[in-house]
């Protein structure tokens, strides 16, 4: 149990390491984004996202927004700095995945410096007449690096339908671990109707055995199994649990003592970094609910800006 007593509350900058790009950008009718889908027009999507969807108060689909609002955002929010983590969860082609890599460079071009990118890969196409290449991940990950300099590669296991443990994904993991990029893992039960198993955080536990200098990255705490997200950051030098998608109010109990150091006396704040999932949450009142918790200002530093400077915006980054 540490001995340190929660702050005030803490007045530091903040580095927001999840905003959710589907609504982000734009989109070329002549060179469509992978994560372009039209869930208001099918009705199997409409079941399948309708605890995820994203519309105006009239119920038509939500706009996309430019860079600059989201630096307005940020502003207003006192983000300082923040990442565009790819997002495709339905089939999609090569090219697709790029053209989302592409829209997402071009708001990190214009923020002067404030926004950096995460790739991803196209979906895998399940199933004997699919004639899998593994190295078709490795060469996006690959373009995507020489081209936009992103900092990491984001997959999505559920929708996928393919756990992080699969033999397909171990070529782009070692891929991330010769080119210093993090992997980021959506882990816990989904928001979409989507299965939960594969989002098992324990399903990367041989993924950190397999690759110890890869750091990974569980985005959305994991919930129900946030115990094991724990005791994988404890357990593992580079795996970090992301807050995204949460409320600061609801974090779960125990990623609450693992921040506070409370959890087996492990010092937990260095091993979590913060996220809103904006714009699905609202980042002003996430940024402001994660500022005041029970946390000691240094934990809360750590937490919510420290952490993620060093792994994406320090020396070499």
């Amino acid at each position: 149990m540490t001995d340190a007593k929660p702050s005030a509350g803490y007045s530091g900058p903040v580095i927001d390491t999840f905003l959710h790009t589907p609504w982000l950008g734009r989109d070329d009718p002549a060179d469509p984004r992978g994560d372009s889908v039209d869930w208001q027009g099918d009705t199997r999507l409409q079941r399948v996202m309708r605890t995820f969807s994203h519309t105006t108060t009239d119920g038509s689909p939500a706009p996309m927004l430019d860079v600059g609002q989201i630096l307005a955002e940020m502003d207003a929010s006192g983000v300082t700095r923040a990442l565009l983590p790819a997002k495709v969860y339905y089939p999609s082609s090569d090219r697709g995945v790029r053209a989302v890599h592409r829209q997402l460079a071009e708001l990190a071009s214009a923020s002067g410096g404030r926004l950096k990118t995460v790739a991803t890969i196209a979906p895998p196409q399940l199933g004997s007449g699919t004639y899998w290449d593994f190295m078709q991940g490795v060469r996006t990950v690959k373009h995507a690096k020489a081209e936009y300099d992103v900092v990491g590669v984001h997959i999505t296991p559920s929708p996928w339908g393919m756990g992080p443990d699969h033999k397909w994904f171990y070529p782009v993991y070692a891929a991330c671990a010769e080119l210093d990029l993090t992997l980021f893992v959506h882990v816990g039960m989904p928001g979409p109707l989507w299965p939960m198993s594969l989002q098992n955080p324990e399903l990367l536990d041989e993924v950190a055995l397999a690759f110890p200098d890869l750091r990974i990255v569980a985005h959305h705490i994991g919930d129900p199994w946030t115990d094991i997200s724990v005791r994988l950051a404890a357990r593992h030098p580079n795996f970090y649990i992301c807050t995204s998608a949460w409320s600061p109010k609801r974090y779960p109990q125990e990623l609450l003592e693992f921040m506070a150091s409370s959890w087996h006396s492990t010092p937990g704040a260095s091993k979590v970094i913060f996220a809103s999932d904006y714009p699905l949450m609202d980042m002003t009142r996430t940024v402001r609910d994660a500022r005041m918790l029970p946390l000691t200002a240094q934990q809360l530093g750590q937490i919510m800006h420290d952490t993620a400077e060093r792994l994406f915006w320090g020396e070499g980054k």
